[in-house]
């Protein structure tokens, strides 16, 4: 059975109201969730695979795409496979232990596949709110509901209004438990780039 990224087909059948849930139909908004979490943090949460082809250029140093590298799988330099255990790769910045410089043969000489994430498991809050997200659409999705998802408000039996949050740019949800979840990351977690 495969899994979500963040938490198991299981853990969400668990939840109040989600036993008849099958995988088929947990995995599309889980997914989705996901995604927005990393695009609205800027990284991947949990590990995941990467290439990079770079110019070695003479340099000692080359920039990897992401900071937080786990893991080194392949590394070859003009199409010839380099051992992993000969380089470091601290904060994205891969280099050769013994300072060896990366040869300026000719550009995209350098190909890179690694494995990268700011966390080894997804945090527990992270999780949750991916968990109940995903809960809430799929309720809110099941047909006999009869509610219209386009809807931002409505009006009770006792003449009271309830307005629904929707996805934007300080939203990108429409969860509030999430979107929280993402904003307070977004704030923890530092820009990349240079000053």
């Amino acid at each position: 059975m495969a899994n979500p990224d963040y938490f198991t087909v299981a853990e969400l059948q668990a939840l109040p109201d989600c036993s008849g849930f099958t995988e088929a139909e947990i995995l599309p908004p889980a997914a989705d969730f996901t995604e927005t979490v990393e695009r609205e943090i800027g990284a991947p949460m949990i590990p995941r695979s990467f290439t990079d082809t770079l110019d070695g250029a003479g340099l000692s140093a080359l920039v990897l795409s992401q900071p937080r590298v786990r893991s080194l799988t392949t590394v070859t330099v003009d199409d010839a496979s380099v051992t992993v255990g000969l380089l470091t790769a601290n904060n994205g910045v891969l280099r050769y232990l013994d300072g060896t410089t990366f040869p300026d043969t000719e550009p995209a000489n350098v190909v890179v596949t690694y494995s990268a994430g700011e966390y080894a498991t997804v945090p527990a809050d992270i999780k949750g709110a991916v968990m109940w997200a995903t809960r809430d659409r799929l309720l809110s999705e099941k047909s006999e509901n009869g509610i219209d998802p386009r809807r931002t408000s409505m009006t009770t039996d006792l003449g009271g209004t309830i307005s629904y949050v929707l996805p934007g740019v300080k939203s990108p949800t429409g969860y509030p438990r999430l979107d929280a979840v993402i904003a307070s990351y977004q704030r923890s977690t530092p820009p990349l780039g240079f000053a």
